[in-house]
């Protein structure tokens, strides 16, 4: 999780209204709307107080999408794989479907242009993410259903490269026909012979 700034702790109603604006704004005008300022107006709090807690505009887009992450995408282990990962995928789609795709995009076009951003975006968000799906190929591996010498880090970057490749493109919709035929195509590629 990202380090606080040192100085006076959050006020936490403060903090949700931060929180909330950001998100609101982001819905409403996409990246291009979400300034510092605006967040500030919507959400009846100084600008001083908001850059005493967050570094950049970034990274309260950042802190909101972890808030999200964690509360909306939850793993629930079944017996296979396959109905594992299409739980996990579906509910990574309706997160991105119901307006975090504008939050991601507005992070990721910002990790280009600010190194120490990306940094934090990558250590953050990426690493977490990664780390949830790794215990689901894991937890596969285990149950012999993918086998030991498959290249768990490889397989992560096909999932999570071909869902940023049409979340940043947007030439397909991010809707759970896409989640069932990613996960088709991961079993394809980890299918175990039989001895």
């Amino acid at each position: 999780m990202m380090k606080a700034k040192i100085g006076r702790p959050r006020s936490e109603k403060s903090q949700e209204a931060v929180i909330k604006a950001t998100h609101e704004l982001l819905h409403e005008q996409g990246g291009a709307g979400l300034t510092i300022e605006a967040i500030a107006r919507r959400a009846n709090v100084g600008k001083p107080t908001i850059y005493r807690w967050w570094p950049t505009l970034a990274d309260i887009v950042l802190e909101a999408v972890l808030l999200q992450a964690t509360t909306k995408i939850m793993v629930i282990h079944f017996e296979s794989l396959q109905k594992t990962l299409s739980q996990f995928l579906k509910q990574s789609m309706k997160t991105i479907t119901d307006g975090d795709g504008a939050h991601l995009r507005f992070l990721m076009a910002h990790a280009q242009k600010d190194e120490d951003f990306r940094k934090r975006f990558r250590d953050n968000f990426t690493a977490q993410r990664r780390t949830v799906l790794r215990s689901i190929f894991l937890q596969a591996m285990e149950r012999g259903q993918i086998s030991p010498e498959q290249n768990l880090e490889m397989l992560i970057d096909i999932v999570f490269g071909t869902m940023w490749y049409r979340l940043l493109i947007g030439h397909a919709p991010m809707d759970e026909s896409f989640a069932d035929e990613l996960t088709e195509v991961v079993i394809k590629l980890v299918q175990v012979s039989p001895a």
